[in-house]
């Protein structure tokens, strides 16, 4: 399905790093204080957003649904900052990954179309909640106005991004002064 071909197009499109793997359990770390992280309401998404808890579902469910893929593609966007305190470059490179989120999702729906990608459904993990609407439908109570492009978080599933990140030979720690954003695709 995917070569290194593919993946240097994938870096090209102006990302830092990438990875191609089967999805099986032992290939994930799933952790429920990723979730309960969520439901103090760390970012301020909590029941605010489709694609964020407790609208996802349990943390059951949400790995039940990860594991029914069968191929992932892990990418990174490496940002470089001022200092360790620059919230606003953190927040302009997380503005770059997300652009890079949707480039890579059109990259590899024009792959399947142009090259027969082998897959019938995918599912785009992000970093943060969904950022599609300026306010998400759910505040109020009406469904999802973009379904197609909406990203949900890795970590609102309970993944450990550490971890998935090292053990497909990406960099979560890239040096001083860096801050690393990460998405993850799943194909079936």
């Amino acid at each position: 399905m995917f070569n290194e071909k593919t993946i240097e197009d994938i870096k090209a499109l102006g990302i830092s790093a990438a990875a191609y793997f089967k999805v099986a359990e032992n290939e994930f770390v799933f952790d429920k204080r990723y979730r309960e992280l969520c439901e103090v309401n760390t970012c301020g998404a909590y029941g605010r957003n489709y694609m964020c808890p407790p609208a996802l579902g349990s943390f059951d469910d949400c790995v039940s649904e990860i594991l029914k893929f069968d191929n992932a593609l892990v990418i990174s966007t490496i940002h470089q900052l001022e200092d360790s305190f620059d919230y606003e470059g953190m927040q302009a490179g997380g503005r770059v990954h997300g652009e890079n989120v949707y480039k890579i999702w059109d990259y590899l729906k024009a792959k399947k179309e142009k090259d027969g990608l082998n897959y019938s459904e995918i599912k785009v993990l992000g970093a943060g909640g969904c950022s599609v609407c300026s306010k998400c439908g759910i505040i109020d109570n009406v469904p999802c106005r973009f379904p197609e492009k909406a990203v949900a978080p890795v970590e609102g599933h309970g993944i450990d991004v550490a971890h998935l990140t090292t053990a497909h030979g990406l960099n979560y720690i890239n040096g001083e002064n860096t801050v690393t954003y990460v998405a993850l695709y799943l194909l079936k």
